[in-house]
């Protein structure tokens, strides 16, 4: 991050990014399934459709961005998720695209076709994601916690 810039300019940095993040998950909130897309039954096969769904953008190498929100028992977002942790690296033009990449790469994927067993799991659950472009590590990956490492 540039430590040059004032707090207040960061932060009106990170609002306008949140701001079009908001804008492009809220686009896609109303959407409905992929009728070819696959059915997810588990945790697992959650992981791996939220995987599918990210695109990585070059020159962002060790940044990250958390999300925590919900899924109602279709599989579709409950409100708007929240940033709680983000660690971005490149200049100010790569640090917007890593964001924007992982609100895009949630707008492609919810929402996502669920059982109905599943859904019933995910109506109780908070779901805590990280994008995360360093090296895969051994990570925190149990039921709604969930990292998604960039492919290497």
């Amino acid at each position: 991050m540039d430590r040059a810039r004032s707090p207040a300019s960061r932060n009106r940095f990170a609002g306008t990014l949140l701001a079009g993040a908001s804008l492009i998950l809220s686009a896609g909130a109303s959407a409905q399934p992929s009728a070819t897309a696959p059915v997810v039954n588990n945790w697992a096969e959650l992981r791996q459709a939220l995987s599918a769904c990210w695109s990585v953008p070059p020159n962002t190498e060790g940044s990250l961005i958390a999300f925590r929100f919900g899924l109602d028992k279709t599989g579709a977002l409950r409100g708007r998720p929240l940033v709680t942790a983000r660690r971005l690296t490149g200049d100010r033009d790569a640090r917007k695209r890593y964001e924007e990449a992982a609100a895009e790469a949630l707008s492609r994927c919810l929402p996502v076709s669920v059982t109905a067993s599943f859904g019933a799991v995910l109506g109780e659950s908070p779901i805590r994601l990280r994008f995360v472009n360093t090296p895969p590590m051994a990570a925190y990956q149990l039921n709604s916690n969930i990292t998604i490492f960039a492919p290497r």
